[in-house]
């Protein structure tokens, strides 16, 4: 890692145990400079409650540093991370995530090779013991697949496991949209507006983390209400362009109404033969759903609230 410093920024919101997780897995990477290597831990429970779960790893091979950002929002703490962090190259891991020896490595051997704007990595989920039920389902619904090979593509994903290259990024607004706070979204905000820039992202296939998914998350009234907030999405993004974007909102609606229609019957199907997948065309007919109420009053709210 010459001549370069990299932060991995952690931002959390009361989940000590997972944290502790998180920060020990970035204290054992391998292949890299680690005296070019710290994390910042973006604590953003107003009672500061990561604050001493930080404290314990003070000393650390890698230093450890915390930032208290007390206004709840996934938004706001990911803008207190750019405000913070002390690098240009820069990668987010959840508070539910753990990564394996070889991430960091993973991700600088892409940016070497493309020197990409932002880059993803797969995740790999990880279900508590006591879910029974959807096990195939669950497991695609919380991981992330992506092509076999790292390279260069046009495909964006989520803000959770992505190296960004702040060098190219900052400016003097916020990066990340805070009327996402509570819904999220605010990730795929800016990586369409990147998009319509004309750059494409970097995926690095051997970045992978494992995502620890707590019980309560691993059923289908959780699912179902995330799926619907993705299905949202489309739409959304549409009607936050100036001037609002009304051909792409309806077409967006057009394909939800298709979706809801066409899905909803496989997965009346599905239920009446009682199909181990049928949690699948659910999710499908919800997320179309969620084209065709996409506006304000059927928000779905995820953050803010360390249970859900």
């Amino acid at each position: 890692m010459p001549n370069r410093h990299l932060t991995v920024v952690i931002p959390t919101f009361r989940r000590p145990a997972g944290l502790e997780r998180a920060v020990s897995s970035v204290l054992k990477q391998e292949g890299v400079d680690c005296s070019k290597l710290d994390v910042l831990v973006v604590d953003n429970d107003p009672d500061a409650s990561a604050r001493p779960v930080v404290d314990t790893f003070q000393g650390s091979n890698i230093p450890v540093r915390y930032c208290h950002e007390p206004n709840p929002g996934v938004a706001n703490a990911r803008n207190a991370a750019i405000e913070n962090v002390q690098s240009d190259l820069i990668i987010f891991l959840d508070d539910d995530q753990s990564a394996p020896p070889h991430w960091v490595a993973a991700f600088l051997d892409l940016f070497d090779a493309h020197e990409p704007i932002i880059s993803f990595g797969p995740v790999e989920t990880v279900l508590p013991d006591s879910v029974s039920k959807h096990i195939a389902y669950l497991k695609a619904f919380f991981a992330r697949k992506g092509p076999k090979s790292s390279g260069v593509y046009d495909t964006y994903y989520g803000c959770g496991n992505s190296m960004f290259d702040l060098s190219r990024l900052r400016s003097n607004e916020p990066m990340f949209d805070t009327r996402f706070n509570e819904t999220g979204g605010e990730d795929d905000r800016l990586f369409d507006r990147i998009s319509r820039k004309g750059h494409d992202f970097g995926w690095a296939h051997e970045a992978w983390v494992n995502e620890h998914v707590p019980a309560h998350r691993a059923t289908l009234k959780y699912t179902l209400r995330r799926t619907f907030a993705y299905g949202q999405a489309p739409c959304t993004l549409a009607a936050q362009q100036s001037p609002p974007d009304i051909p792409s909102i309806l077409f967006w609606m057009t394909v939800g109404a298709a979706q809801t229609l066409v899905y909803g019957l496989a997965y009346c199907l599905a239920w009446l033969t009682r199909r181990a997948d049928r949690a699948i065309w659910l999710d499908r007919m919800v997320q179309g759903i969620g084209k065709v109420f996409w506006f304000r009053a059927f928000e779905q709210r995820f953050y803010g609230n360390h249970s859900v």
